[in-house]
Formats: C-alpha cells, structure tokens, sequence
C-alpha cells in the first residue's frame, strides 16, 4: 500500500511538470499512513537504469510461463475427446489473451478527461468538425457527425434497396481517408464486389462493365489503380458459422492491424446452429461484432434485411420494428440506418419495379437510432448504373427530423 501511494504521487508529480524528489514525494503523500522507512528504502536501493529492458524481461517469462500452461492443457483437452472446434476456439482466446497484455494500468479519470479535452481541442483546430469517419454523404454527416471508433453501425432494408451499395460509398470514403476495410461479403461474390467498387468509384455501368467497354478510360484507370494499392480485404465464404466468421474476423485484424472497417453482409447468410431460437441466435451475432468494435477500437457495420410485413404498408420506409428477427440487434447497435428509395415500388400495390439505370433517382437514408445525437432522414441520390449512393443531385443536402 505504501509503495502504491508513494507511485501515484510521482504520477502526479509527473502530469503537473514537477520534479520527482523525495521533498515532493513526503509533501504530497498522505501523513496519517505514510511510513518514512519506506521512502528512504526505496530511494537508496540501486536505480535501474533501463527500466524498460527489465519490464520486457519480466513480461517475456509470464508469456512463456502463459503458453507452457496452455500446451499442457492442448494435450489434456485432445486426449479427453473433446470436440476438436471447441479446442481451437480455446486455444485462439487464450493465445488473443497472451498477445492483448500490455504493461500499461487502467486510465484513471485523469487520463480519460486528458484524451477527452485532446478530441475537443483537434475537432476545433479542424474547423469545429465532429471527429471520426465521414460517410462520403453530407446530408448523413449533418445528422449523425461521423462514425466513431468502436461503434456497431446496422444497415437495414429490404432486397435490392442499396445495401451493398452503401457498402462501396462508405468503404471507399474510408480508404480515401487511409483506414483499412474488411468485407465480408457472405452473400456476393468477391469480383462482384470489386466490379462495384470500381463502377461506383469511376461512374461506369456495371452492365458495360460486364461486356468489357469502359466510357472514360482514365476514370476506369484511376478507381482501378486506387483500389490496387488499397487497404481493401474481401472474404466471400459464404454461410460461415458465428465462430467461424469471428475467428476469421479476428485472425484478419491481427495481420492487419490497420483495418479500421469491417463490413458484414449479411446477417441472412450466417449460419446458425439451431440450438436456441434464431432471433436469439441473430443477436449473439450482434453482441459478437459489437465486442469486436469495442476491443480493437473499430467500426463494424452489419447489414440486416427487413421484414416482408412493411411491404403491407402504404408507408413503405422502415422503422425499427421492421428489423428481421432482431433479437438484440436494436440494443447492441450505436445507429441504425434504413434506406428507402421511392422508385423502387410501383404506383400499383407493393410491387418492386425495374430500376431505370440510366437515371439518377432520389433516395433517403433514414437514421433511425442514433446512440449520440439525433435521429432523421438524409435526402441523397441513387445512380443505378453504377450502383452508388451520391449527394443530392442540384440541391443543398436536406435533413428532415422526425420523432
């Protein structure tokens, strides 16, 4: 206790710039139970020199110590028959474990309230501008600031609305900005994935794409080159298992520790295992990417289809209740994002039509939960050709707020 009082004094000392001698260590530590003895102990013992090279030292030999245990329990799992999944699931989470120590203690409030007045003091020097991630789309910014490390974002709607579209405007406003992005597309296959990408980024059709025949050439060029040399990764497994696709989720980021975006698409093609109730299961699959978010201080937006009952409507946007078999998704989400595009119905009862490719329609991203700020509906665009989202077309970004 002693030796704890007297190291939280020279942390004090030390964040208000004064030196760290015994006449301001025995100022400053509490009387009533200070023991002299002690100070004068620890300031004639031999001074380390490099206090680092012993703190990597000592955290070296708990780490080999650490594994010893586990190859000993690798051996007792296997010959006891356990299931052979249930073994590599144990031994990835007390290998994450091992690599996840630091030497670092827990940030006091101090701390905290420091990195706190840090954010404000860069959102001012950038011109008053919320910190985190743009979307690529103003009028969405205007509501909801920026996606932020550590949140889980969910993009609801119904077949065909843009899901996968949203994917290549938010993706590709991240790459822009330096951050890495894993895709994990369970539903569409990787080429197809880039061939959006590359559309959208260089405003070509996806179906003149599919011939061969490129319009501009140096814009083709360009998104082509850009994607080459981005931090873009893209899983197209289909139909993994909730541990399977967190393991694969986890193994991706510690290889590449710049990933800042991960994108489930989506939750339909996750197979569950049946033991319990799917909406039950659905929301173990939230819990599980939410905690990925938190411990490796990222963004992970799923995507999620809507129920077929708002089809009934005559107001066809969505609402949270139209989440399909949702389980926990509304609880775990930061915010949730329904797309809405009018066009996509006919003026006769609840039927999709055929998009008209060629033009750019009006479309609406509604925020529907917004964990920090406030809830609404973006007005932007949709170009078909190219599949992507865009700011509105001659018009300033609209933002409509709603209860």
């Amino acid at each position: 206790k002693a030796h704890q009082d007297i190291y939280q004094v020279m942390l004090a000392l030390h964040d208000e710039g004064l030196p760290i001698d015994e006449d301001f260590i025995r100022n400053r530590v509490p009387k009533e139970d200070f023991n002299d003895n002690v100070l004068i102990e620890i300031l004639s013992a031999k001074p380390i020199v490099n206090t680092e090279a012993y703190c990597l030292e000592i955290k070296e030999s708990s780490k080999l110590r650490k594994l010893e245990q586990l190859s000993k329990n690798i051996i007792f799992n296997v010959s006891n028959d356990k299931n052979s999944q249930d073994i590599i699931t144990n031994i990835q989470v007390n290998i994450e474990n091992i690599e996840n120590e630091t030497l670092q203690q827990i940030p006091t409030i101090r701390d905290t309230i420091k990195e706190f007045k840090a954010d404000m003091q860069k959102a001012l020097d950038g011109g008053a501008k919320i910190l985190g991630q743009s979307s690529g789309l103003e009028a969405l910014d205007n509501i909801i600031g920026a996606f932020e490390d550590g949140d889980l974002i969910v993009i609801a709607a119904r077949p065909s609305m843009g899901k996968t579209s949203i994917i290549s405007t938010i993706a590709t406003k991240a790459l822009e900005e330096g951050r890495g992005v894993l895709i994990e597309s369970l539903e569409m296959p990787r080429k197809k994935i880039v061939s959006r990408l590359i559309a959208a980024r260089s405003q070509e059709s996806l179906t003149d794409l599919k011939r061969g025949l490129v319009k501009n050439k140096d814009k083709f060029n360009e998104a082509v080159e850009f994607f080459e040399n981005s931090n873009l990764i893209i899983h197209d497994k289909a139909y993994p298992t909730i541990l399977e696709l967190q393991n694969r989720i986890k193994a991706t980021i510690r290889r590449n520790p710049d990933i800042k975006n991960i994108f489930v698409d989506h939750t339909g093609k996750i197979q569950l295992l049946g033991k319990t109730r799917e909406d039950i299961e659905i929301g173990h699959i939230s819990a599980m990417l939410k905690k990925i978010a938190r411990d490796y201080n990222i963004r992970v937006f799923l995507l999620q289809q809507l129920n077929r009952s708002l089809e009934s409507r005559e107001n066809k946007r969505p609402m949270l209740s139209d989440l399909k078999n949702s389980g926990n998704i509304e609880e775990d989400a930061d915010i949730v994002l329904g797309l809405y595009r009018d066009s996509y119905y006919k003026k006769d009862k609840d039927k999709p039509t055929m998009l008209n490719y060629d033009s750019v329609e009006d479309a609406e991203i509604l925020v529907l939960k917004n964990r920090d700020g406030r809830v609404g509906v973006a007005k932007v665009s949709f170009e078909g050709k190219s599949a992507r989202f865009l700011n509105r077309v001659n018009n300033e970004p609209t933002i409509i707020e709603f209860e």
